[in-house]
Formats: structure tokens, C-alpha cells, sequence
């Protein structure tokens, strides 16, 4: 076995982004494709009463989004959220909410949780046959940060969504800084993604033209009589690198990484492997 000493400037830090489905199980860890059950509760703004229906995974502690109902001209509750929402969206009392260039006075409103990352990834959200338009359209920028228009999603020749292409008119608006959806209607077939950042170490492995050439593995040398096995090997040996040891200066081993595939090493080529380490 071959051992190299690392060079400490091929060691680099990085917090490194990496998006996740939003939705989390009662230990925070992401789930892909949960199953959502749901509850009713009362909810107060402004000293106005109204319903909540919260959407949660296996325990109604565990809630990944909320849903309400907003009404410029309805009851006491719905102008009150409505108004709430307003503050948040644009910050101003005697501006309308409006998406498509269109007033809008009343709409679905989905608020995820709190215990959400934000912000939200642009491009990452599903309602129904709905997505928004980041990868057509910059975003407007409105008092609470970006916003994009949600639109029906084009479906591709394999059946997949598009995610991030909305086209049409525009049913709705995404406010990921806020966590929060606009839209004339909803859908329980719905899809988030957020990002995590995850602190990275990224150590750079080097195998110089001179390094790796030769090998122990069984295939390349005879155990019986130590000598190479091809003896075309002898001034042009061939071996190929498959999995990369991290040790401590114990010789201790600490990290493996395996390789996508084996990479031919001789004394006419150099490997650079970047290894990632999250923690």
C-alpha cells in the first residue's frame, strides 16, 4: 500500500449549498415524497377568527405547511389575512396584490413552516400542474424579495414535469424568500425544495506521473513468487485507481471515497481527485 503525505494548501473549506425536499420527518431529515395528513384549526389576525388547515407528517406537531384563504371584500378574517399578506408582499396599505397585471382580491394562501429553510430554491415547486417561470423569466422584486409567477408547466415527450418553465397565464405567485404561495387554487400534490448548507472540507488528492504505477492487488503481482504478473508491466505498468484512503498520521484509517469508475494510472498520466468530506 502506497501512503502520500497531503500538502496542507490541497485542504479547502467551503459551505457548500445543497437542495433538499422541504419536507422533514420529526428528526428534520428531508422526505422526498411524504404522505400528508391534515387538520382544521382556528387561527386569529387581527382579532378576526378563522380556519387553518394545517398539513403535517405522521404527528400534527410535525406541520410542513399551512393553507387560508385571503378576501379583500369577505369576512372579518379573510380581509384581515388579506391585509396581513399585503404588508408582507408589497408594504403598502392602498396597494392591491396583483399577479398576471391583474388585481387579485382573493387567493389561496400557503405558508410553510417555520421550521422550513428558507429561502426556498427557485425552479423546485410543484402545485398540481403548476410550477414557476425562474428558468424563463427573472423575478420581480417586491417588498418581500423575489417573486415569480406560477403557470402551467409544459410536459415533456418522457412525461416529466418541468420544473421552472411555467408558461400561460400566470395562476399565482411564489415568494421564496418569504416561504409563501399565492394561487387562485391549490393542490395536495405538491412539491417544494429548499437548500442546506453543508460545511465541506475538499482535500485534493494528486497522483503525479511517477506515483501509483505499481500495485499488490493479486491481478497485477503473484503472491507465491512476488514478481509481476504481465511482463509487459515491467517498464510500462498499468493499474487503475478505484477508491481513495484518507489516513491520520497514526495510519489510521479515517475516510474512504470510491470513485465513479477505475482511471487508468501510468507513468504517462497524473490523477487530481477532489474529495468531498460533509459534516
Amino acid at each position: 500500500m502506497s501512503l502520500t503525505r497531503i500538502d496542507p494548501a490541497d485542504f479547502v473549506f467551503s459551505n457548500d449549498s445543497i437542495s433538499t425536499s422541504c419536507w422533514r420527518d420529526e428528526n428534520g431529515d428531508p422526505i422526498d415524497a411524504p404522505t400528508f395528513d391534515q387538520q382544521t384549526v382556528s387561527y386569529t389576525v387581527d382579532n378576526a377568527i378563522g380556519d387553518v388547515t394545517n398539513y403535517y407528517i405522521n404527528n400534527p406537531a410535525n406541520i410542513q405547511y399551512s393553507r387560508t384563504s385571503a378576501n379583500k371584500n369577505g369576512d372579518a378574517y379573510q380581509r384581515a389575512v388579506y391585509g396581513a399578506i399585503r404588508n408582507i408582499v408589497v408594504g403598502d396599505a392602498n396597494a392591491d396584490i396583483t399577479w398576471g397585471g391583474t388585481a387579485r382580491p382573493s387567493f389561496a394562501v400557503i405558508a410553510v413552516s417555520k421550521n422550513i429553510p428558507l429561502p426556498l430554491n427557485p425552479g423546485g415547486i410543484k402545485l398540481g400542474n403548476l410550477t414557476d417561470d425562474s428558468n424563463i423569466t427573472p423575478p420581480r422584486i417586491l417588498n418581500c424579495g423575489r417573486a415569480y409567477d406560477l403557470k402551467p408547466a409544459p410536459i415533456l415527450p418522457n412525461n416529466s414535469f418541468a420544473l421552472g418553465y411555467g408558461t400561460g397565464a400566470s395562476l399565482g405567485l411564489f415568494l421564496p424568500d418569504v416561504g409563501l404561495i399565492l394561487a387562485a387554487a391549490t393542490s395536495t400534490n405538491f412539491t417544494l425544495t429548499t437548500s442546506n448548507i453543508t460545511p465541506t472540507q475538499h482535500v485534493f488528492i494528486r497522483a503525479r506521473n511517477s506515483q501509483y504505477n505499481y500495485s499488490m492487488n493479486p491481478s497485477f503481482i503473484s503472491g507465491s513468487s512476488g514478481l509481476i504478473i504481465n511482463q509487459d508491466w515491467y517498464n510500462n505498468p498499468q493499474t487503475y485507481i478505484t477508491t481513495v484512503g484518507l489516513y491520520n498520521d497514526n495510519n489510521e484509517l479515517m475516510a474512504t471515497a470510491k470513485l465513479p469508475r477505475p482511471y487508468n494510472k501510468n507513468f504517462q498520466n497524473e490523477l487530481l481527485i477532489q474529495v468531498g468530506l460533509n459534516f
